[in-house]
Formats: C-alpha cells, sequence, structure tokens
C-alpha cells in the first residue's frame, strides 16, 4: 500500500449548478495548468459530502476549493480556515449533500482532520441549473487556480506552470 500524498486539493460544488460548481472546475483548471510533484493529489469531490473523508484522511495538509457566499462581489477570493466557519452562523457554503463544515467537523471528532485552508469564491448564480459557471466566475477561475497555487507553495510545494497550461 502506498503513503497517503501529504497534501490533497479537494474541489467540491455542484456542476449542474453553474457557479455551485466553482472548486470542481478550480480542480481541473489547476491540474491543466500546473506541473504538480506526486506528494499533491487533486480530488474533484463534487457534492459527495461525508464520502469524501478517506479522499484526505492520512494526508498532512488538505485545501479545499468551494463556492462562499459571504457578501463581495461575484469573483472575490476568501482565505477561511475551519474556525472561520464555525463562527459563523446561517447559511454559508452552497448546499450539498452534507456541507464542507459538516464534513469538517466530522473529520475533527473522528481525529482525522489535517491542517486545513479553505478557499471559498463568490458565486453570482448557484439557485439556476445550469452546466457552465456564469461569466465572471468563469473570468475569476485562473484567479482562483492562482491562488490555490500560491496555497501550495506556501506549504512548500513548487507549482510549475506548464507551457500549454490554459490559464
Amino acid at each position: 500500500m502506498t503513503a497517503a500524498p501529504s497534501i490533497v486539493v479537494l474541489g467540491v460544488g455542484n456542476t449542474l449548478m453553474r457557479d455551485d460548481g466553482v472548486g470542481v472546475w478550480a480542480v481541473r483548471l489547476l491540474a491543466e495548468t500546473y506541473d504538480l510533484p506526486a506528494r499533491v493529489r487533486l480530488v474533484d469531490g463534487g457534492v459527495a459530502g461525508l464520502r469524501c473523508l478517506p479522499e484526505f484522511e492520512g494526508a498532512e495538509h488538505l485545501l479545499i476549493i468551494d463556492a462562499v457566499a459571504g457578501g463581495e462581489p461575484p469573483g472575490a477570493i476568501y482565505r477561511l480556515s475551519p474556525d472561520d466557519l464555525s463562527a459563523r452562523r446561517g447559511p454559508f457554503f452552497s448546499a450539498h449533500e452534507v456541507g464542507i463544515a459538516e464534513l469538517l467537523s466530522v473529520a475533527r471528532f473522528l481525529g482525522k482532520l489535517p491542517p486545513t485552508r479553505i478557499l471559498g469564491v463568490q458565486p453570482k448564480e448557484v439557485r439556476e441549473v445550469g452546466l457552465d459557471l456564469t461569466p465572471v466566475l468563469r473570468e475569476a477561475l485562473p484567479r482562483v487556480v492562482d491562488a490555490a497555487a500560491g496555497e501550495l507553495e506556501a506549504l512548500g510545494v513548487k507549482p510549475a506552470r506548464k507551457v500549454d497550461g490554459h490559464a
């Protein structure tokens, strides 16, 4: 059995609900834009909720990318910790099977929560069915990917931009 990667980047969201899928789109574009070492694993978590738990079990660090309704203009990027989620009241993340706050609480309860950073992206539209991001989030997506690369750099990873990358 191989060792778990030391860093897991988990993109979550519902790609059928416009901007709610921004985390999934960001992880896909991160893979297209950067070469990452084997110690980094990119995970399309979709709306899997608690089924994502095994994906980061044993990881040294977890980076989550998700849509966050925080009141800023669409495309704004929030850098959050799990504690930031528990300090908020009311709905914060888009509705998934089980929200990120609940997933992180269960992981913490089980003693399986690695140090975690959350990159939240302010959505424009999450209630309308649609397979594409809104234009404003599609335009912001390269900034989200670069922010994720910056978070990886802060963890000691050297993401190398691909020559033919899309960003």
